[in-house]
This record gives C-alpha cells, sequence and structure tokens, in this order.
C-alpha cells in the first residue's frame, strides 16, 4: 500500500507539498476570512466588520478582503458561497479585460 504523508507545508525538500494546513490562496482564502460573519449581510456591513481580515491571493501577495469587495458588483450577500461566488465573478470578469 502507497504511503501517504500529511501536507504539511513545511517547504520544499521537506517531503512534504503545499501550504501549511489551514492555509489557504485564492477564493478560498476569502471564505477563510469570513469566518464568524453572519448572513445575510450588505457588502458594506461585510467590509466594515471583515474588511481589514487579510486574504492570501496568491502565493506571493496578499490584499485585505475590504479592497477585494470593493471590485465586486453585488451589494447584499445570502450566504459566504455567494460572497465567494461574487469574488470569483469580479477576478474572473478583471482577467479578461487584461
Amino acid at each position: 500500500m502507497p504511503r501517504t504523508t500529511e501536507n504539511t507545508g513545511e517547504g520544499r525538500g521537506s517531503g512534504h507539498k503545499g501550504p501549511a494546513k489551514g492555509f489557504a490562496f485564492g477564493v478560498a482564502s476569502v471564505t477563510q476570512a469570513l469566518h464568524g460573519a453572519s448572513f445575510p449581510i450588505t457588502k458594506e456591513d461585510l467590509i466594515r466588520e471583515h474588511g481589514k481580515e487579510e486574504v492570501n491571493w496568491t502565493k506571493d501577495s496578499s490584499e485585505s478582503l475590504g479592497d477585494i469587495l470593493r471590485d465586486v458588483d453585488k451589494d447584499e450577500f445570502l450566504s459566504v458561497a455567494d460572497v465567494a461566488s461574487a469574488v470569483s465573478e469580479a477576478h474572473r470578469e478583471e482577467g479578461e479585460e487584461e
């Protein structure tokens, strides 16, 4: 039977791959930053309550959740999934404009 190892994110050459457990990028990082948010919620309230949370958008860059949400065209969210979908859509549209 193949041996499996836990993804601890200890770095290159350690035998472990990927980010440390609990560490995410992109939309997954957005959902982590929303831990404890109550829904439904307006974009304005979400920015006020969670906007300072740092989101690891890529391995090499992070932004505040507030900055990410400002680019979203939606004014109210019904769930974490609703926020994730809106952020994904805004990011996809931004990529198409470039």
